[in-house]
């Protein structure tokens, strides 16, 4: 994710007001735009868990998180351990 758009931000550059860009976005999409975009930074920031050796700090900054903690929180509850720990456990070089 090369950047990190808030909500009003993508509302600006489609020129809707951000109630207008929330209601219409969710008409098509059929999900509110807040919990897409954090699906699709959690979607980037497992690609670069499993993928690269950068820093779980440098991997939740560049997948849009603001702070680590917020990052930790939302990647156990989508995918049921911490980031480390799912490194760990899914890590193609891990010997079965």
């Amino acid at each position: 994710m090369p950047f990190n758009l808030t909500l009003p931000d993508y509302a600006k550059l489609c020129n809707r007001s951000l109630s207008s860009f929330k209601r219409d976005f969710r008409a098509v999409y059929k999900i509110n735009p807040g919990h897409w975009l954090l699906s699709k930074k959690l979607d980037y920031s497992h690609h670069l868990l499993l993928t690269s050796d950068k820093t779980i700090s440098d991997i939740s900054f560049e997948s849009g998180f603001e702070n680590t903690t917020h990052f930790s929180k939302a990647f156990k509850k989508r995918f049921g351990a911490s980031p480390l720990n799912y490194r760990k456990e899914e890590s193609p070089s891990k010997i079965s």
